[in-house]
């Protein structure tokens, strides 16, 4: 059939086989029309039947007709979702942006960031369906995810203004814990318990009364143990309450007992973390080799499962502690490069490097981080670069960090690496040119980036303001200000906007006090730029390459050394080069750059660009 014209008795025949089920009928029905209203139900009914391909093909020439339409965009972020194509959050994004109210598209798109582990990320769509859906269990995700990134006040007052007193959940007990509100949530979990058998609820009536009588709680924990053993009851809550039980015993210095009841949870497969808990206890009942046994034989098994950055690098720096205990830093460095160097693993060479270091080795440090770097450019070169900086290797640390930055394979990678030199140890966010490709690279790819990744943004246009402020450039001060409010997430972890508006009031401050000068200074500042521009516009066509090179990165850099410069050049000659651009100059009456002496790295020129 072929309609040009909306049909009312056409849709109304197509909707009601689409609401019996009847797919097939609905895509022949629909076959061959311009009817968007028709169109939409056969792209519904093709993914129905699972030929997506078709079904993502009609959704998209809809957009084309109706690009403002919420429910043809989250209908194609089904269709993305179900093959898989990370292209769904967009659309759901979309969604949402043109209908906030659009609920399916709001509960897909908070269920995809949390997925992603951007809770934080979440939070907002999960206050529009907890507005607006009257879904309780909307209000319980809002709830975990609350706790979860450190807002628990929050979460518990959600709760108190949606229930009655007498409802409760596992979600708002874990939101009473992580508040402090102990005993509420003891009196609550048992019940929970006594009520529904639920192992969740036994696992943290059991928390809570740790938190108020750990004497208390280790009979009770024991009690409950004992239980599920004759019950032959085993879940993921049993396996919880035995490894907080563990944690007990540990705190409470019974090493025999925690390691009985460790024993049950320790498989070659399990998580690290038992097995690093196991490594030390071992320590605390003296017994160091079987201490070293257990951690080599959980590094051995880790690189052969090619296990992730964090973790190897954890259960390394648990070991070199280890050692460090007993050991000097020159033999632990031996015995690090011993054990680790049979692993051709980036995070392998660079904790031999970090060893090293320790130990004073400065030589035998850069080349094994340098190694590290040329096995894994991200975080290999993140630790070359801390390395670098470490030992004073500015330039070169630059270098790298630029490297990274540049070639960074995806928004994720860009934020890891963001997150290393802005939080990391080595303080790399001191680098003030990796800070600048830092903000530059973050906020080239703002509106892919996760409420951390624009919180990392933020917080760099925040250094930038402070920087802006100290050297008395208020308009600059300002512009990174409100630049740093408009990526901030709703939920940030570390900044708020009371940082940068504290800022600005500084600003303003400093601005009034100052503004005779600064009025001054603003029409020097225009005149200057006025004779800057037009100065190089007069000559810059009788420069050679390379001159203008020079020229365009001293006027980028405001100054330069004479080794700077021969990177940049890619030549020995940098000195003929300033001579033939000064002489070019002086022809036009122009000063662009001048000579300021001579450094430790040659000679220095700075750009004054004047007539």
């Amino acid at each position: 059939m072929e309609n040009t014209i909306p049909d009312p008795a056409a849709l109304s025949a197509a909707l009601e086989l689409f609401n019996a089920g009847k797919y097939d009928e609905v895509i022949s029905f629909a076959s061959g029309t311009t009817d968007p209203a028709l169109m939409l139900l056969s792209a519904r009914s093709y993914a129905a039947v699972a030929k997506y391909d078709i079904a993502e093909s009609l959704l998209r020439s809809l957009i084309r007709i109706m690009p403002g339409s919420s429910y043809v965009h989250s209908y194609l972020g089904d269709v993305l979702l179900a093959v898989g194509n990370n292209g769904a959050e967009a659309e759901f994004a979309k969604a949402i942006t043109l209908d906030p109210e659009n609920l399916p598209a709001v509960r897909q798109y908070s269920e995809l960031v949390i997925e992603r582990g951007d809770l934080r990320g979440a939070i907002p769509a999960l206050r529009t369906l907890v507005r607006n859906s009257g879904d309780d269990e909307d209000v319980k995700t809002l709830i975990k995810t609350l706790t979860a990134v450190g807002e628990a006040d929050e979460a518990v007052s959600l709760h108190r203004r949606t229930f009655s007193e007498d409802v409760f959940s596992v979600e708002y007990i874990e939101a009473l814990l992580a508040s402090g509100e102990f005993q509420k949530a003891l009196n609550l979990a048992l019940r929970g318990w006594t009520e529904t058998k639920d192992t969740a609820y036994l696992r943290l009536d059991l928390e809570a009364l740790a938190e108020i009588d750990k004497e208390a709680a280790e009979k009770a924990y024991r009690s409950a143990l004992d239980s599920f053993e004759e019950a032959d009851i085993s879940d993921e809550n049993v396996s919880a309450i035995r490894f907080s039980f563990v944690l007990l015993e540990k705190y409470l210095e019974n090493y025999d007992a925690a390691e009985f009841e460790l024993s049950h949870l320790i498989t070659p497969e399990a998580d690290a973390v038992y097995h690093l808990l196991s490594a030390e206890l071992a320590a605390k009942k003296d017994e160091g080799e079987r201490a070293s046994s257990i951690y080599r034989g959980l590094i051995d098994s880790l690189m052969k499962r090619d296990a992730d950055w964090e973790t190897a690098e954890l259960v390394i720096d648990r070991y070199t502690a280890f050692l460090s205990a007993v050991r000097s830093k020159e033999e632990v460095a031996g015995v690090i490069s011993v054990v680790l160097s049979a692993y051709p693993h980036a995070v392998c060479l660079a904790k031999i490097g970090e060893a090293f270091e320790n130990a004073g080795a400065d030589s035998q440090a850069k080349d094994w981080f340098y190694r590290s770097y040329r096995a894994d450019y991200l975080n290999g070169g993140l630790a070359y670069a801390g390395y670098l900086k470490r030992a004073g290797a500015f330039r070169e640390a630059d270098t790298v960090i630029r490297y990274i930055l540049t070639n960074a394979e995806s928004v994720s990678d860009l934020e890891h690496a963001s997150d290393i030199i802005l939080n990391g140890d080595s303080a790399l966010y001191q680098l003030e040119k990796s800070r600048g490709l830092v903000q530059k690279s973050l906020a080239s790819v703002s509106d892919r980036l996760t409420s951390k990744g624009r919180e990392m943004l933020s917080a760099v246009y925040l250094y930038s303001a402070v920087d802006s402020l100290e050297c008395g450039s208020y308009e600059d001060c300002k512009w990174f200000c409100l630049a740093g409010i408009d990526v901030l997430p709703c939920y940030p972890a570390t900044i708020s906007i009371q940082d940068f508006t504290d800022i600005l009031s500084r600003t303003k401050g400093r601005a009034i006090a100052e503004r005779p000068i600064l009025i001054e200074k603003a029409a020097e500042a225009a005149e200057e730029v006025v004779e800057e521009v037009s100065a190089e516009e007069d000559i810059l066509p009788n420069l050679d390459e390379r001159e203008k090179k020079l020229l365009s990165f001293l006027r980028e850099h405001r100054e330069a050394t004479e080794m700077d410069l021969r990177s940049v050049l890619d030549t020995r000659r940098v000195a003929g080069i300033v001579n033939s651009l000064l002489a070019k100059t002086a022809d036009f009456g122009v000063t662009l750059i001048e000579k300021r002496g001579v450094g430790e790295r040659g000679e220095v020129y700075g750009y004054v660009g004047r007539r």
